[in-house]
């Protein structure tokens, strides 16, 4: 019983707590989509964009690695400076391509979810798509023969990535529509 002690008021607040509505539930706030059991393409985004970053930054610096390593050697420096060169080309390799990966996934990201509020579901069109549109956004200012290059890398990358995972559904859509 809540009600059973006398109202003492606050000493933090100086209010009467009896004052507040009294209710036989308790009250919390809860994530929008905190009861889906998949998260949407918004919330996987983030994911997505930091992996890329990070997938970008490490191939970057084995690139950077190597280029250093093969720069140095035809130099005849101390090794102080051989160092510092190979730390430069890894960290500029690095940098680079973790750029350029994450600049791509923002686009696929942005393209996806336009898609997906747009037509109202997600499916592998979405995903085609926005592969299509990122590597057609992405060498857009690169000239019409490279922009053209472009969204077909990504149409082709976005197609592969729907065939290794939505082979089942695939599948079933192909029986389904021979077996009609």
């Amino acid at each position: 019983m809540l009600n059973s002690f006398p109202s003492v008021p606050s000493p933090y607040l100086n209010y009467d707590p009896q004052l507040l509505p009294q209710t036989s539930q308790p009250e919390y706030i809860f994530l929008e989509g905190a009861g889906s059991k998949q998260r949407g393409r918004f919330e996987l985004s983030f994911t997505e964009i930091g992996t890329s970053c990070l997938i970008g930054a490490t191939i970057g610096g084995i690139r950077g690695i190597y280029s250093g390593i093969k720069m140095t050697s035809m130099e005849n420096q101390t090794s102080t400076y051989n160092r510092t060169q190979i730390l430069n080309s890894v960290f500029k390799n690095g940098a680079r391509l973790s750029n350029t990966f994450g600049t791509l996934s923002v686009y696929y990201s942005i393209f996806g979810i336009i898609l997906e509020k747009t037509r109202g579901c997600e499916d592998e069109l979405n995903t085609i798509v926005a592969g299509t549109s990122t590597g057609l956004l992405f060498k857009a200012t690169s000239g019409l023969r490279r922009c053209g290059i472009g969204g077909l890398i990504g149409f082709s990358l976005a197609t592969a990535f729907s065939l290794v995972t939505s082979r089942d559904k695939i599948k079933e859509m192909g029986s389904s529509v021979f077996h009609s």
